[in-house]
């Protein structure tokens, strides 16, 4: 199991503590690749994109609109 997870640094934490799941670009339980974009961050008025760490089933566990901070895991992929 890989998590999906916000990396550290991917915004000023002591600017601006959080942001929001803008986009999920998998429905939960679909099958993913390596590097593929899978969802896409707010912050402030900049989007970001967090990437599938490994191929495998995608499991959703922050829904869009949800709130996050860098270090939080967002889904996780079963690499059966």
């Amino acid at each position: 199991m890989a998590d999906v997870r916000i990396p550290e640094g991917l915004w000023d934490a002591d600017i601006t503590p959080e942001g929001v799941v803008a986009n999920w670009l998998y429905r939960d339980g679909s099958e993913v690749d390596a590097g593929e974009t899978v969802a896409e961050i707010m912050v402030e008025k900049a989007t970001m994109e967090i990437t599938a760490p490994a191929a495998g089933r995608l499991a959703i566990t922050v829904a869009k609109d949800g709130v996050v901070r860098p270090g939080t895991v967002i889904g996780r992929i079963d690499e059966q």
